[in-house]
């Protein structure tokens, strides 16, 4: 499969990418720089950002139309902490408004390509699994921001202007460092997750291209976890 990515230099990115690789997929990477990536077989760097209408046009059709899109961004902080406040350059909706210039470029390309999301457990129908001290900390926090958008996509590919879309939202909760492992997959609610759940980076990755290559998520939102 060719596959699309977005957010190849970030800390899931980049696992996403090295896995896309090992399954012997062909990746192209839209990326502001794209030094800050090698030169690698299979792989594409195309310069630009997901928030430009015709970047993401140039990225999806060179070297060919992907079978596939993932998004895996994520706004800058002023560090890596993920309660601290957002970089001063950082867009507003950074995940939606790209996304909506991914669903642009599918449809004029009449295509079926189809689009899976690194979102996070708490966005969408998954917001009645979290327990009350990680509800009270996405609502008071930065993390506020980044809940914000993904609730923006949720409810983007949901809609009128997504349909016959054909996606994924992969909700991962707490991520960790570690290797892959076994993952628990829970319905769009996250019904059933425990009341403190972690997924380390690597299986998230995993299961997204999992995700990629079966159709058993398709149209879903799985809550994912270790």
């Amino acid at each position: 499969m060719h596959i699309l990515l977005l957010g190849a230099t970030g800390r899931n990115g980049n696992l996403l990418l090295t896995t896309l690789l090992s399954h012997s997929h062909t990746v192209t990477a839209l990326l502001r720089t794209p030094t800050s990536l090698p030169s690698t077989p299979n792989l594409t760097l195309i310069p630009g950002s997901p928030l430009s209408a015709s970047d993401i046009q140039t990225a999806f059709s060179t070297p060919r139309a992907p079978d596939a899109v993932i998004i895996a961004l994520n706004p800058r902080r002023l560090s890596d902490s993920p309660f601290a406040a957002l970089h001063p350059e950082t867009p507003e909706f950074l995940m939606r408004n790209s996304i909506r210039n991914i669903i642009s470029t599918i449809k004029a390309s009449g295509k079926t390509t189809k689009i899976v999301v690194n979102s996070m457990q708490g966005s969408g129908p998954s917001r009645a699994s979290l327990n009350l001290p990680v509800r009270l900390m996405m609502d008071h926090t930065n993390m506020k921001h980044t809940l914000a958008d993904h609730d923006a996509v949720d409810s983007l590919l949901r809609s009128e202007e997504a349909e016959g879309m054909n996606w994924v939202l992969v909700r991962p909760p707490m991520l960790t460092d570690g290797d892959a492992l076994p993952v628990k997959v829970f319905p769009d609610d996250g019904r059933g997750a425990s009341w403190m759940p972690r997924i380390t980076r690597a299986s998230l990755a995993r299961f997204m291209v999992d995700a990629v290559e079966r159709a058993d998520w398709d149209g879903q939102g799985p809550v994912v976890t270790n």
